[in-house]
């Protein structure tokens, strides 16, 4: 049992008196009734004194704890209910405070209800009279005992191992959110009961101590000292925290804030590029809200393990060490992406710490919040980074996605328990929020709409607050706007707000143009066709006035399906060619379809002078189309070729980015039609320039994701260029053993250039490829990367080969187990369409094999979803034939074989089967009026092999020696054009 330092927890004037609880050996019934997962309002807590000791410093991962409570009646009750979870040995006396000094409850008891983790303190007995009055406040001191775990939740640890001395230590960190603060003290563990802290812990004295506030004194008794903290302003438990170790730190104080970053003394200089971001975010944060940092420092610790990337505790942020720091490599390599994800946690210390959710419903003014300033505000530190476009590429676009939302659901939804707590820590309430936000950041005028978020920080510091306080903050600030006052939904800010955070899905805006009356109609529909209807802002930009500078919102649609206007409202002049742009810089958070004739006129703008066209709306005109053409919703197909047309001059990399998965898209559907060879030709034109821009001429500054989207586009067009750096790269890699400059980079592009450079081999280079494989150690990175890149030949014949080698009865290299080649085999088949006749081939030989694999019926009614029409007939002989064999062995009885007329059957393809049925002719058509025939090239190059390319013998890295290989090649690709 732990005794509290002399004075810290009494009265003036008081005698204390100290009768422990007896421990209920049998739990009440009354005190085990099925309860609601919520605690009662009856009490809340005011203060906190905290007192952890712990040998964590030997090893030692038991603590004990003595958690004094200061508590408040509300309603006068019977009992006093807080949290509690995985805590042992638990004593408890309670005094009744009064304001002469205190008086102790007697015949107390508590009570553990495991089901929602609370402890009850309740009466032995039961009383006629409610024990607990209302306005009464008591303190309740509580000593217990506990274990550390392993995982990062609650108070876990984590060891250190010195190279040099072998020796290792032990440290402890935190991990309170969502509900873990209740596995290291007892609590009332819900963002809604703020109270004050004042943390004492009692470690060894080889270690130090941090926590949410600075060091107020040390004390040292022996080979253990005792440090105790500042108290805290009023905090939710989910951000208390605190880290026992024997890390360095490095500090820097800027504005009266120390900020610190703490790590294993050997990474101690790698935290210089944090700490200068550090300090320049927490400022640009300041005058960007015009609200203070309230705290005195704030500390940044590197941890080995962490959950997630990192967590805000407020004054004391912890941070998965390879986001925080790049070990390995000197401070300029520190990536950008790191500073956003330290910028997100330091926005949190204003958005979820000095104001909190009243509960988790609304996790997404946390997270939402946090995410998208965190690109505002690095966007301003980095001008140069373009981070805006990071912002849409790493959030808006899973947003966007049709495929991203696991579970759908509001951005305000109520949960209470613990693992429905933790499913709202999701893609909706970071990326969606975060979208929704920027929407009305710019369509309310952003500097009106930081004004109206300012003054809610400041009413509500140190408290909580829910959607309604927020969406009131706002409203307040329009209306004393002198120009959106005026506005017809100026008063209606909480009808606007909530059509967005109460819907599950986004809308789609159609924009349909009437040429005779001037007059435009949208009209607005969920993305799922679910009844769902938006308050939308929308904005314009026009061929006659082609500015997209101002994103503030011209008007809103109101949550009707239909809405009708006249040009002369919007002040918007056209001529029956001109073009019209709803959605200026693509800020509001909806997909925009247009008619017919407008979107043609786009079309020939995009063709005669893309530049015209903001670069964001030239990004969101593929975006807004990929859904239509992955699920063959395309009402005019020539369109999308006649946009896509533009793109030989388009050197923007955002552009890129949002156009590959439609050209993909279409690549898989016109894939062994007619159309797939002009398709190819019609790709190679698009993409040939800035290929060469970036892998020739390096005048193009593009990330490294888009980069290998571009290769993998132009590989898989059969551009030459391409095929032979790809080439290049895999001789360099696969033959000379040239590996990649950088760990990340050959993570990062290892696949993508080893499957494209395998794409096309000579028998001789095939075959040397399977010796080196067949010779490789197969522990070693570099066998899985020829498994891996071998799979993407085109050749039929090599395909059946390397099966035989991966999987063949009587191969001596098998290299899968039983249970995992089928598996295999469907990766195969996903991967690469030139695999699909010859992986079927290779079942019909093979199935009597495979069908003693445990897993091979439910594998191959994968498979047989991807059979296409042309193929059920052999299907439908296959599936016979291994069903009479597998009756005949008595193999897998209880398991049902899919039927041949199962609707599974084929099912997986039927999309791109209707896609050729409705458009391969209308693309044939466009692409043989698109592209001369004159244009096919050689095929010389086409079947040129890794032992075409010279090797260097410099020790440089093999992108470069890549490149050195590819210009010479292409003199010869240029005598054939």
């Amino acid at each position: 049992m732990i005794t509290p330092l002399s004075g810290v927890a009494s009265v003036s004037g008081a005698l204390l008196v100290t009768l422990a609880l007896v421990v209920s050996e049998s739990l009440a019934t009354e005190y085990q009734r099925e309860r609601s997962l919520r605690l009662p309002n009856d009490t809340y807590p005011l203060f906190y004194q905290l007192h952890i000791s712990s040998d964590i410093h030997k090893g030692t991962l038991l603590f004990s704890g003595n958690a004094t409570i200061d508590v408040a009646i509300r309603r006068s009750t019977n009992e006093i209910v807080m949290h509690a979870k995985n805590l042992s040995d638990i004593q408890i006396t309670v005094h009744r405070l009064t304001d002469g000094g205190s008086q102790i409850v007697d015949d107390l008891t508590h009570t553990l209800y495991p089901a929602a983790a609370y402890l009850i303190i309740h009466p032995n007995e039961n009383e006629d009279h409610l024990v607990f009055e209302e306005g009464q406040q008591y303190r309740l001191e509580i000593l217990y005992t506990a274990t550390m775990t392993l995982r990062p939740a609650g108070l876990y640890y984590m060891d250190y191992t010195d190279e040099k001395s072998n020796r290792t230590s032990y440290i402890a960190a935190t991990q309170s959110e969502p509900t873990y603060a209740r596995l290291i003290f007892p609590c009332y563990d819900e963002p809604g009961f703020k109270a004050n802290f004042s943390i004492i812990l009692t470690h060894g004295s080889s270690h130090s101590a941090i926590s949410n506030m600075p060091v107020k004194e040390i004390l040292s008794h022996g080979e253990l000292k005792t440090t105790i903290f500042q108290t805290t302003p009023p905090v939710s438990t989910y951000l208390v925290a605190f880290v026992i170790s024997d890390f360095e730190s490095i500090s820097e104080t800027y504005r009266g804030v120390t900020q610190s970053v703490y790590s294993p003394a050997i990474y101690k200089e790698m935290g210089q590029s944090a700490m200068k971001n550090a300090v320049r975010t927490v400022a640009a944060f300041e005058d960007y809200f015009g609200v203070s940092y309230p705290l005195p420092k704030l500390d940044h610790v590197a941890l080995k393990k962490n959950y997630g990337a990192a967590m805000e505790n407020w004054g004391l942020i912890t941070y998965k060490d390879s986001n925080l720091m790049h070990i390995g490599g000197p401070d300029a390599r520190f990536p950008m992406m790191h500073k956003i994800t330290q910028n997100h946690e330091i926005a949190h210390q204003w958005f979820g710490n000095l104001v909190s959710p009243e509960w988790w419903t609304y996790t997404w003014m946390n997270e939402g919040f946090a995410t998208y300033f965190s690109y505002v505000i690095t966007d301003l530190l980095y001008p140069d980074a373009i981070v805006m476009d990071s912002f849409i590429a790493f959030e808006a676009d899973s947003a966007y996605s049709y495929n991203s939302f696991f579970d759908v659901r509001p951005m305000t939804h109520y949960v209470e328990g613990d693992k429905d707590i933790m499913s709202v820590f999701d893609i909706i309430s970071y990326k969606r929020s975060a979208c929704v936000i920027k929407m009305f950041h710019n369509a309310f005028r952003q500097k009106l709409f930081v004004r109206g978020i300012s003054h809610f920080l400041e009413k509500y510091h140190y408290s909580v607050a829910n959607e309604l306080n927020l969406f009131d903050a706002l409203q307040a600030e329009i209306l004393e706007d002198e120009y959106l006052s005026h506005k017809p939904w100026a008063t209606r800010i909480r009808d606007i707000m909530l059509s967005w955070t109460h819907s599950e899905w986004l809308p789609i805006v159609m924009v349909t143009r009437n040429y005779e009356n001037n007059s435009i109609t949208f009209t607005q529909r969920s993305v799922h066709s679910k009844d769902e209807l938006w308050w939308i802002p929308l904005n314009f930009a026009t061929s006659q006035s082609p500015s997209f500078e101002d994103t503030q919102a011209d008007i809103f649609m109101p949550p009707r399906s239909e809405y009708s206007i006249g040009l002369e409202y919007l002040d918007i002049q056209l001529s029956g060619r001109d073009w019209i742009i709803v959605n200026k810089q693509a800020t509001g958070f909806y997909l925009v379809h247009y008619d017919k004739d407008n979107l043609m006129a786009i079309a020939r703008q995009l063709q005669t002078n893309h530049s015209v066209i903001h670069r964001l709306n030239r990004a969101s005109i593929f975006r807004d189309l990929k859904p239509l053409v992955e699920h063959n919703e395309v009402e005019h197909v020539e369109l999308v070729f006649e946009l896509l047309k533009y793109l030989e001059f388009e050197e923007d990399p955002l552009i890129w980015s949002e156009v590959g998965d439609s050209i993909e898209c279409l690549t898989r559907n016109l894939f062994g039609t007619s159309s797939q060879n002009l398709f190819n030709e019609f790709v190679r034109r698009l993409v040939s320039p800035i290929f060469r821009r970036i892998y020739l001429e390096h005048t193009v500054n593009i990330s490294l994701d888009t980069s290998l989207g571009i290769l993998q586009m132009a590989c898989s067009a059969d551009l030459p260029e391409c095929l032979e750096y790809t080439r290049g790269v895999a001789k360099e890699y696969i033959i000379n053993k040239n590996n990649f400059s950088t760990e990340s980079e050959f993570y990062a592009t290892a696949d993508t250039l080893l499957c494209m450079g395998a794409r096309y081999l000579s028998d001789r280079d095939f075959h040397r490829v399977i010796d080196m494989l067949q010779e490789a150690d197969r522990e070693s990175v570099y066998y899985d990367d020829l498994i891996y890149g071998l799979r993407c030949t085109q050749s039929h014949r090599h395909l059946l080969y390397y099966l035989e080698v991966l999987l063949g009865e009587n191969s001596t290299h098998v290299i899968l187990t039983e249970p995992d080649n089928m598996m295999y085999l469907l990766y195969i088949y996903k991967s690469n369409l030139a695999s699909r006749p010859v992986i079927w081939q290779y079942i019909e030989r093979n199935y009597k094999v495979f069908c003693r694999s445990p897993n091979f019926l439910e594998h191959f009614k994968q498979l047989a979803g991807f059979v296409p029409r042309h193929q059920r007939t052999q299907f439908v002989r296959l599936r016979q034939n291994i069903a009479n064999y597998m009756k005949l062995e008595g193999l897998n009885p209880d398991q049902k074989l899919i039927e041949s007329d199962s609707p599974l059957v084929g099912k997986k393809v039927k999309m791109s089967e209707n896609f050729q049925d409705k458009f391969e002719q209308q693309i044939h058509n466009w692409l043989l009026s698109e592209i001369p025939q004159s244009t096919s090239r050689s095929d010389a190059l086409l079947a040129a092999s890794l032992s075409a390319s010279n090797g260097s013998s410099r020790n440089e890295g093999i992108l470069m020696e890549a490149t050195r290989v590819l210009r010479s090649a292409l003199q010869i690709v240029d005598m054939y054009r």
